[in-house]
């Protein structure tokens, strides 16, 4: 492979703060390296500039730029840490998101479930609405910009927002200058290929309209040979219908789609909230919600699947935010068992946190690296695949390290978080349904924590069956009386039969005998 000199003289400059590891991608404007903070000992990606790209944007107003959305908080964002200059060269440092790009999954998959393609663009639209309510504004909203990891996603690049308080109209110096239009082409509302100086929450909404019309249809809405050919497309041509391409779509995402990509601004949803409501709920449901009364409080209701229904409903409201890479599972009554070795029986549990997927072995990896513990592995996996070979003991330490109150979840949670309060023989359902899950013998081995999307269970976790075993906190015995603990959801190589949501297995602490076993963590969402 020919040496980068870009990598070598960037690794240089950066020499006592941050080490190179390797090129984890490249684009017109920068270059992604993954590399590792020399004092915090974490991974981190550093964003490099191309050189020509100094001249026009300038060190102090591109630092400014980053510091402003390093600001940032929230769950579907990247977080970044900070932005400076080396050796002439333009960076900045995030976090290290371990999965892939939208863009890389559209290109690999072709288009998505509607489902999916509904909740990773809600899921941005959080994220975006959080930054236009801060005063930020993305720009460059498009798949490439867009992360997914541990089933979520997350966006990345803010970098090059703009202001949109009164910074320019107040006669101030805007921070992306005038009249430069920043974007990729096919993802750009008019208004920036016209390069408008004032954007505002609404051409970010174009933009995920955009998006989520490449998710449903494969591909953007306008695309052409050449840069102009598209901008001459999103200025005057109206955007194929997206039933054209995806015919089932319900109707009421086609009339969000055609909002979301008008030309004008005021045609379209004034927030980014306002376009995802409008993905979620078809009108005519909208309008008989506002006309029933508003509960005032909770009520006892004799129905223990119904409570646990509403109060994953009504979650968000709650102050308690959820954790990253984690999913809560409501307090309720949960149909447990049914297996010939576990009666069935309803169970009442307190809310609780769960990993969305398996631990992975670049996490478990740092956890070692940190406490100087010593690896089950020979070989190292692929950093993505569900950690295995993990004694029980071992995922209880990982989980405490992790998280104050982190634990692993009980046997009863686990299955709470497969199959609802309905008790459901699998996530998806009560039949078994190829290849919504890692499990028999779908792939010859494990696939990177968080890829089955389609067997995702009602509050979102994934790979609960299939990929790896999971060990949970429930201590037993197997049938020759030897004491374990309980291991549930199969792995890649388990039969249908025994990849139900309610078979069990019990392990000892033998590592032998944990090479396709895994875990996830847990913890109260009140403290007890």
């Amino acid at each position: 492979m020919p040496a980068d000199p870009l990598f070598d003289r960037l690794a240089r400059a950066l020499v006592g703060r941050y080490a190179l590891v390797r090129e984890l991608g490249r684009g017109g404007m920068a270059t992604v390296y993954l590399g590792t903070d020399v004092k915090l000992e974490r991974r981190v990606a550093i964003k490099l500039l191309a050189p020509a790209t100094r001249a026009y944007l300038g060190s102090d107003r591109f630092q400014r730029e980053v510091l402003l959305a390093a600001q940032l908080s929230h769950p579907h964002i990247v977080p970044l840490f900070e932005a400076d200059e080396a050796d002439g060269f333009l960076f900045y440092v995030m976090e290290y998101i371990e999965g892939e790009s939208l863009e890389d999954r559209l290109t690999r998959e072709g288009p998505l479930p509607v489902e999916e393609a509904v909740r990773i663009t809600t899921e941005v639209g959080d994220a975006l609405q959080y930054a236009h309510e801060t005063g930020v504004i993305h720009r460059d909203v498009k798949p490439a910009n867009i992360l997914l990891s541990r089933g979520h996603a997350m966006v990345s690049d803010f970098g090059i927002a703009k202001l949109i308080d009164a910074q320019s109209s107040s006669g101030g110096t805007s921070l992306t200058g005038f009249g430069t239009a920043l974007g990729t082409p096919e993802y750009m509302s008019p208004e920036q290929v016209r390069g408008e100086r004032r954007l505002d929450a609404r051409s970010d909404v174009y933009s995920l309209a955009a998006v989520l019309y490449a998710m449903l249809a494969g591909a953007p809405p306008f695309n052409a040979s050449t840069v102009q050919a598209v901008f001459a497309q999103v200025l005057s041509d109206p955007p194929p219908p997206i039933r054209t391409r995806c015919p089932n779509i319900p109707p009421h995402l086609d009339a969000a789609l055609e909002r979301g990509l008008a030309k004008e601004p005021q045609d379209r949803p004034p927030t980014a909230r306002a376009f995802v409501e409008a993905l979620r709920t078809p009108p005519a449901e909208k309008r008989l919600r506002r006309s029933l009364p508003r509960p005032r409080a909770w009520v006892a209701i004799g129905s223990g699947t119904l409570a646990a229904l509403l109060a994953w409903v009504f979650w968000h409201r709650s102050a308690v935010p959820t954790p990253p890479g984690m999913v809560v599972v409501p307090a309720g009554v949960y149909l447990v068992g049914g297996v010939p070795w576990r009666e069935s029986t309803s169970v009442r549990l307190d809310s609780l946190f769960i990993d969305s997927t398996e631990v992975t072995v670049a996490e478990y990896e740092r956890y070692l690296t940190a406490t100087g513990g010593a690896r089950p592995w020979t070989q190292s996996p692929p950093d993505q695949w569900p950690v295995t070979g993990v004694q029980w003991s071992e995922a209880v330490a990982y989980c405490a390290w992790r998280a104050r109150g982190g634990r692993l979840p009980t046997e009863d949670e686990w299955e709470a978080t497969a199959r609802g309060p309905a008790g459901l023989r699998y996530p998806w359902g009560t039949v078994w349904q190829r290849g919504r899950a890692n499990a028999d013998w779908l792939r010859d081995t494990f696939a990177p924590a968080g890829a089955e999307t389609l067997g995702r269970s009602w509050v979102g976790a994934v790979d609960l069956i299939g990929n790896a075993w999971e060990w949970t906190a429930t201590a037993a015995r197997d049938p020759g009386g030897r004491p374990g603990h309980v291991i549930k959801g199969g792995a890649f190589d388990t039969p249908p039969a025994n990849a139900t949501a309610a078979f069990r297995a019990v392990f000892p602490e033998r590592r032998s005998w944990l090479g396709h076993t895994g875990f996830r963590c847990a913890h109260n969402v009140y403290p007890p």
